[in-house]
């Protein structure tokens, strides 16, 4: 049998161009080509993990040249000093800075900017060597994000085409803990209408990031979720009360105290780079302009956010539009959202496909969102590189998509099904 012949450049090109196009306009070929990038971003990101970040050629030093863990270090080493009671030690930039340069070397220099109740999972991860500190810290976020996703979805392909988003690398790869905030956000959520003390516990539990943690309550107490506010506040005093006992009242007269150096460090002088701030107010200062206008532009975002998931919790729309809002909305909220903390945003979009599937299938705007959210992986490049805030418009898009949905149903789009 002969083969048949390569086809010209040109057509090549414009069969390309349909299959991009065709991403757009058909949600099973959207969903299928998910799938197949899953399968093959899944096991890359963890291989990555375990053998580049993961290792390295000298003790606590990975193959890529940074420290062990990266920012996972300052847990480590936060967490070391509560082990030997020395909890205070966090909240004393010079001393916490020693403390980091004596365990990782001197370029190694982070600020601890967590409440005291953080000192909890950091001293049991300080039990552990920080290699095997930092490959647990991973794992459990891996598995916990991954579970969340599972359940909100309530199939296992839709949770690693979740898993495969860049951001979950990104968590990883820094050591950070967004996919713990995102993966408790989402579970919260998941459980509200039918576990409320499980979905209060998971709310509850996000208390070691206040600015992500205060959405919840707020929302529970509007739309009278007694039981669940019950539980989300119960679980806030166990683990203050849990903190003070394992590690007294000084970290916390501390963290008091580094109030206001957290914000001449993270958001005046931007120690950490301009261009890893995705918020509104990042966004005016990586352009260039005043902390005032900054501060200003941050209110109208976080008002405008506000407004839009309590309009949408307060009518009559799906839990998964619910759910979609709360956690589209709540990276809005904060003057400083580092680029890993735009997690939530992925079972946000999540949520929206699940409302979109349920109503026919995706609108090409929604369509658009899911095909340009991978694009993350580039938002800090592309902050750096233009001045602009990529980062900032991925979470406006994803709540404006949501709105969107949450509007009264006159006609919806149809579409090939999942």
């Amino acid at each position: 049998m002969l083969a048949s012949a390569p086809r010209p450049a040109p057509s090549r090109l414009s069969g390309a161009r349909a299959d991009i196009a065709d991403l757009f306009g058909n949600d099973s070929r959207l969903m299928a080509f998910g799938r197949r990038a899953a399968w093959f971003l899944v096991p890359l990101t963890v291989a990555i993990i375990l053998v580049m970040f993961g290792t390295g050629p000298e003790p606590r030093r990975n193959w890529y040249g940074d420290f062990l863990g990266n920012d996972f270090t300052q847990v480590w080493v936060a967490g070391r000093a509560a082990l030997e009671g020395r909890a205070a030690e966090a909240y004393d930039l010079p001393r916490h800075l020693e403390n980091l340069k004596a365990a990782f070397g001197p370029e190694c220099r982070f600020a601890w900017h967590y409440p005291p109740v953080f000192l909890l999972p950091s001293a049991a991860m300080a039990l552990l060597d920080p290699q095997a500190g930092y490959l647990v810290w991973c794992g459990l976020s891996a598995a916990l994000f991954l579970l969340a996703m599972r359940r909100a979805a309530g199939r296992w392909d839709a949770a690693f085409i979740a898993f495969a988003h860049p951001l979950v690398f990104c968590n990883l790869s820094y050591g950070q803990n967004g996919l713990f905030t995102a993966g408790l956000m989402t579970l919260g959520l998941a459980w509200l209408d039918r576990r409320p003390w499980l979905s209060g516990i998971a709310f509850g539990l996000l208390a070691f990031k206040p600015h992500f943690a205060v959405l919840a309550p707020l929302l529970l107490l509007a739309t009278g979720r007694g039981r669940a506010l019950a539980a989300c506040l119960g679980t806030v005093a166990v683990t203050c009360l849990a903190s003070l006992a394992l590690f007294g009242l000084e970290p916390w007269l501390g963290f008091v105290r580094t109030l206001g150096d957290t914000n001449r460090i993270i958001l005046q002088n931007a120690a950490a780079g301009l261009d890893l701030n995705a918020s509104a107010f990042g966004a005016v200062r990586l352009a260039g302009g005043a902390v005032a206008a900054a501060w200003a532009l941050q209110a109208v975002v976080a008002v405008t956010a506000l407004a839009v998931v309590a309009r949408i919790w307060t009518g009559a729309t799906s839990p998964e539009i619910r759910a979609a809002a709360f956690l589209g909305a709540a990276p809005l909220l904060s003057p400083y959202l580092p680029v890993y903390d735009l997690a939530p945003l992925i079972p946000a979009t999540l949520f929206l496909v699940m409302a979109a599937h349920r109503e026919g299938g995706l609108a090409r705007h929604e369509r658009a969102l899911l095909v340009i959210s991978p694009l993350a992986a580039l938002i800090r490049v592309g902050a750096g590189a233009t001045g602009l805030s990529f980062g900032l418009a991925l979470g406006v898009a994803t709540l404006a998509c949501v709105a969107w949905r949450a509007r009264p149903v006159v006609s919806r789009p149809a579409a090939g099904a999942f």
